[in-house]
């Protein structure tokens, strides 16, 4: 039973580093897409979606930093939660990529 829990913690933490990595590249391809468009703002939806980016990369560190204090108990909660929360941030940056697109194709 340990060595599945073991394999699944794994699991977890390189689905977390590998959206970790996609968040940073969409969050950058939605900044760009709003520089080359010349906006000066982004539409509120796509600032929100920002603001929770900005928000939940200084809160993933905190949960990254628990997981080095915590007992071993504790560390599956806190990778399952993390990469929950790190799922729905990329798929939010998803959606706002693509909409940040769209909007600028339409102008």
């Amino acid at each position: 039973m340990k060595l599945m829990e073991n394999f699944f913690l794994i699991a977890l933490t390189a689905i977390f580093l590998i959206e970790s990595v996609v968040e940073v590249r969409l969050f950058m391809q939605v900044r760009d897409i709003f520089y080359r468009s010349g906006r000066a703002q982004p539409t509120k939806r796509v600032a929100r979606i920002i603001k929770i980016e900005n928000q939940w990369s200084w809160i993933s560190w905190i949960f990254l930093l628990l997981l080095f204090v915590l007992p071993d108990v504790y560390t599956f909660l806190v990778i399952c939660v993390i990469t929950l929360i790190e799922t729905w941030v990329v798929y939010e940056l998803q959606n706002a990529r693509n909409y940040a697109d769209s909007i600028n194709k339409n102008e």
